[in-house]
């Protein structure tokens, strides 16, 4: 009898535990099915925002490229007899709209006024500064040099989606391009193929595809793939579509990459769970952990080297990145002490004359400071893009980091706005190293390098509502600025001594003085010789930090003026030679002397209506370059033979020795002729 209880009692037991094995399983399993879909649905929303950013840039550039091309035309236009015809110039601005592929174009005067349209019933109904809603934005491109781009919005006149952009006239007004979702996308699909190139979610089968309206694929993960037609990936996978600048984007996750890791953990605490099984539990939780870290580990390699390369991505890399812009030279360069960093530079045109140049490092290492490196990035730059003066932008950025930041992440920065014609620097430290200002030329001390040390601000991301102060300097022609991370000055060597900042101005100075090259070929020797200082310093010790470099040099703007062809003119001239170019005494009366020799020649002998000068500076050699411009006869005094000086003053032709001085004084001089006008230019090396 007692054995038959026992035995009850055992079959009880037994049930209870396969009862509360069978209970935990299937709560643990819903459970965490629960919490997967719940993070999938996370991970869409952070994945699709970093997509829209790069899709609104594209898209936002060739709409910006349209909007710049009818500024070029409006110039023409405005000259022909049917521009004050509200009918015919309508007619030819719809012409010009379909030629371009846009929907809308708009011209405003510098009081706000549709002046002209494709429209013919907007024409001097639409007033910028005083309408209500999305228009209302543009108004800003009348007192602002710089762009404005909306998103795809609902038309408020017409119910319809459209997308605005507009750019500044530069004597007043402004331009503005529109276009339906379906023209948006039919005019930027070049610009987004191949966008996602590479960008995998949650594993090699996840990934990330943006198609047309019709579901013809046009970038997909695998290079190549484009051009299938998108289907459904069916009930196996996590899938979400949002329409981004009228382009349908998803994002496909497949289910068993997203949840088997949970699915492992679920059945090794079953097994846990199950007391009748505790010694299996134990051997097979040991292979199955055994097992599981394999893959994490893997998995983990997989995706750390999928995010470097995001990360690389997202760095500029194409150098010189600015083809045909000679006002200045631009190269950075990252070194990752992990898989990825937190460190990054950037540089972009934040309006037609300002460039925005960075360096910032982001508290921590890994992953996390990865993720928290591409928000700062794309905040800065999409605040800095909107014309706002630079000391606003990083307190709107401070404040947009500083929001669910439950990490506590911060960044320090170092942000500079160069204005391209005047040299000005306006720059804003946020708790970042000193930069090193370089000069073109050695002071009377022989030095060309300081620190350009100033009381920093707040790191970045810290606290809300603090407010930045912007100071400037001046960058001469040929100057250059030098910015890095702490991972330069923080690296040790084996007796754990720090690089340290004195030891990096001494190693650029001296480079300098050795000859080495700031810039060759678009890239810069001189960072990667101070990189290599660096690791020599820290010989047989492992890379303490990322180490991040960007320099940059003015090269100063090209200066041009017109004047009368006359001796009043010439001492215009001359004055406005002291006004622009400063350099020594004996170096600038050579310049007098060939500015008068030339100049007297047109006054004198040209028949010209005037004649126009330039000025422009040369950093590679150090110079300047005098360029004369007229209209009248043709004439190369290049052509003639030197006169013959060993021949007395009777004896010698008349004309001829101030051409040859110059040709003496310079260190080379052309002539051509363009057009119907003479041009000699005229080097000389300025010290």
């Amino acid at each position: 009898m007692k054995n038959a209880a026992q035995r009850k009692l055992a079959w009880r037991l037994v049930g209870a535990v396969a009862i509360s094995f069978a209970a935990s399983l299937v709560f643990t399993w819903f459970f965490h099915e629960n919490l997967t879909e719940r993070e999938m649905h996370r991970l869409f929303a952070n994945v699709f925002h970093d997509v829209e950013v790069d899709i609104r840039e594209r898209v936002d550039a060739r709409m910006l490229r349209q909007a710049m091309f009818v500024r070029d035309r409006y110039y023409e236009m405005r000259d022909e007899a049917w521009w004050n015809d509200p009918d015919e110039s309508s007619r030819r601005l719809r012409e010009l709209a379909n030629e371009l592929h846009v929907d809308e174009i708009c011209i405003a005067d510098d009081n706000g006024i549709l002046t002209h349209s494709a429209r013919r019933e907007e024409v001097g109904a639409l007033d910028f500064c005083h309408v209500e809603g999305q228009a209302r934005e543009f108004a800003a491109l009348l007192t602002d040099k710089a762009e404005v781009t909306q998103p795809l919005l609902p038309n408020s006149l017409r119910g319809e989606m459209v997308k605005y952009v507009g750019v500044w006239l530069p004597d007043g007004g402004f331009v503005q391009v529109g276009g339906r979702e379906k023209t948006v996308s039919n005019l930027a699909r070049t610009a987004v193929t191949g966008l996602t190139h590479g960008w995998h979610v949650s594993g090699d089968d996840g990934g990330i595809f943006i198609t047309t309206g019709n579901g013809t694929i046009i970038s997909h993960p695998v290079s190549g793939r484009e051009g299938s037609q998108w289907q459904d990936p069916g009930p196996d996978h996590y899938c979400e579509k949002r329409m981004i600048e009228g382009f349908p984007v998803y994002i496909s996750i497949p289910k068993r990459t997203a949840v088997v890791e949970r699915r492992v953990l679920v059945i090794t605490s079953a097994f846990l769970n199950g007391l009748a099984l505790v010694m299996a539990a134990i051997l097979v939780g040991i292979v199955i952990a055994r097992y599981v870290k394999g893959q994490l580990a893997a998995q983990r390699r997989s995706e750390m080297a999928m995010a470097a390369e995001i990360q690389e991505s997202a760095i500029p890399r194409t150098f010189p990145p600015f083809p045909g812009e000679h006002r200045l030279d631009i190269f950075g360069e990252m070194k990752t002490a992990k898989d990825v960093g937190g460190d990054f530079y950037d540089f972009y045109f934040s309006s037609a004359s300002k460039i925005t140049f960075l360096v910032a490092d982001v508290s921590g290492k890994g992953v996390p400071a990865a993720l928290f490196m591409m928000r700062a990035k794309a905040s800065i730059k999409g605040i800095s893009q909107t014309g706002k003066p630079l000391a606003e932008v990083v307190s709107e950025a401070n404040d947009a980091l500083s929001r669910d930041n439950g990490a506590n992440m911060f960044v320090t920065a170092w942000i500079g706005e160069l204005d391209l014609e005047t040299g000005v620097v306006t720059y804003v430290n946020a708790g970042h190293n000193p930069p090193i200002a370089i000069s073109g030329r050695p002071d009377a001390e022989g030095r060309r390098t300081r620190y350009l040390k100033t009381r920093p601000d707040l790191v970045l991301g810290m606290m809300p509502g603090i407010k930045y102060h912007s100071e400037t300097f001046t960058l001469a022609p040929g100057d250059a600025i030098y910015l890095y991370t702490d991972g330069i000055t923080e690296q040790p060597d084996g007796n754990s001594e720090l690089f340290g900042e004195e030891r990096l101005e001494s190693a650029i100075a001296g480079m300098l003085n050795n000859g080495t090259a700031l810039f060759e070929n678009g890239h810069s020797s001189l960072l990667g010789a101070t990189l290599a200082c660096v690791r020599a310093h820290g010989l047989g010790v492992e890379q303490a930090d990322d180490c991040t470099q960007l320099i940059v040099r003015y090269n100063g703007a090209r200066r041009t003026r017109s004047f009368p062809n006359t001796q009043a003119g010439i001492a215009e001239a001359s004055d406005w030679l002291d006004a622009e170019v400063k350099a020594d005494p004996g170096t600038m009366a050579t310049l007098h002397i060939i500015l008068d020799e030339i100049a007297s020649n047109i006054v004198k002998h040209s028949g010209a209506s005037g004649f126009e000068m330039d000025v422009e500076f040369l950093t590679d050699p150090s110079g300047v370059k005098l360029v004369f411009s007229d209209d009248g006869t043709p004439y190369d005094p290049l052509a003639h033979a030197d006169p013959d000086i060993t021949l007395s003053a009777e004896e010698r032709p008349i004309g001829g020795l101030g051409i040859m001085m110059v040709r003496k004084m310079a260190d080379s001089v052309a002539y051509e002729r363009a057009g119907n006008r003479n041009l000699l230019s005229v080097v000389k090396s300025v010290r």
